[in-house]
């Protein structure tokens, strides 16, 4: 038994995230605004919660960009999914 008590719901998050990777990387190449947005401020707010710090800094910097009207900066699309793709290995070294 782990002493985590969130180990289960990290876990679950960590499978959602390797989900949201491939539907941002198919929301940028289908050029949807609306759907890249929204997984970024869903991981901007969610995965802090979980100790991955630096996904939600690179969500929320592509969410800021579109709360402030600049629109997506292409860079932090390129960190988001490096992170998410980091957090993708790191969650099969947890079974």
């Amino acid at each position: 038994m782990t002493s985590d008590p969130l180990a289960k719901l990290r876990t679950a998050f960590q499978r959602r995230a390797a989900r949201d990777r491939a539907a941002l990387i198919k929301g940028l190449a289908e050029g949807d605004a609306a759907q890249v947005e929204r997984i970024a401020h869903g991981l901007a707010g969610s995965a802090g919660l979980f100790g991955f710090s630096d996904v939600s800094e690179a969500a929320l910097a592509i969410d800021e960009g579109f709360a402030t009207g600049r629109g997506l900066d292409a860079d932090a699309a390129d960190r988001l999914i490096a992170r998410l793709e980091a957090l993708d290995g790191s969650s099969r070294n947890l079974c």
